[in-house]
């Protein structure tokens, strides 16, 4: 058994290569942590060098753009009408993955992570064993809920299961067949005593501000591109040497 750092290079910032979708909101709050830690020198951080988008009309392009960061895309949309196809088909999937790592890799880009940032396609698992256990994503809700399933706003779903709070979680996405992956971290509990199932808006609202542009960001900066977490057998994970149960992954 070997245990692997996802970012094992503490003399230089860690190279990030971002995939969105929509407005950029983790984006902004994930660039505004680097430039914090890049004027105050205390930290190692990340730097993020260029974003993709399978939305050409997706605001966090010329968000990067306005920051002097490369942006590219390709319209997944068209990808797929092009191909007269099913844009969940595995094969079809990576061929359009192919293109996403040439279009990085062109650009002269070797990430050191992979962010997902409110990035909408499924990855295939060519890409993801292309830039293996380099791979985050962040969902707002808690992972570890047996009752979580697609297709529902993860606040809806802990409030029809009785819970008075919830967690934003950080994992590594390795498996293309899992929806979530080993967990790195959650946000201190977010209450959402005051909403009903009725507010959702209001409730995501929340969300993005106590737990999502707190978490990820920090994740990312201050644990990952200091090498503090590693992966084992693609699915424990240790931070500071230590392996982490449950109760060690909230701030």
């Amino acid at each position: 058994m070997q245990i692997t750092p996802i970012y094992n290079n503490i003399n230089k910032p860690m190279n990030i290569v971002l995939l969105a979708s929509g407005s950029g909101t983790n984006f902004e709050s994930i660039f505004s942590k680097q430039e914090e830690l890049r004027k105050s020198n205390k930290f190692n951080y990340g730097i993020i060098s260029l974003i993709f988008s399978n939305n050409p009309n997706s605001l966090a392009l010329q968000k990067a753009r306005d920051r002097g960061i490369t942006a590219i895309s390709i319209s997944s949309k068209k990808f797929f009408e092009n191909l007269n196809n099913d844009p969940d088909n595995e094969e079809l999937r990576s061929l359009y993955d192919t293109k996403v790592i040439e279009m990085i890799e062109e650009n002269g880009i070797e990430p050191d992570l992979i962010v997902l940032a409110g990035y909408k396609r499924r990855l295939s698992q060519l890409f993801l064993d292309r830039y293996k256990n380099k791979v985050i994503n962040m969902y707002p809700g808690d992972i570890t809920k047996k009752y979580l399933s697609r297709g529902k706003d993860a606040c809806i779903q802990a409030i029809e299961n009785g819970e008075r709070s919830i967690r934003c979680s950080v994992y590594v996405h390795n498996n293309s067949k899992e929806r979530f992956g080993p967990l790195i971290a959650q946000s201190p509990e977010i209450s959402l005593i005051e909403f009903d199932i009725s507010q959702n808006e209001e409730m995501n609202k929340k969300i993005r501000e106590k737990g999502e542009w707190i978490i990820f960001p920090y994740v990312i900066h201050n644990l990952i591109a200091n090498c503090r977490v590693s992966i084992e057998n693609n699915k424990d994970i240790y931070i500071d040497g230590n392996k982490i149960v449950k109760r060690d992954m909230q701030l």
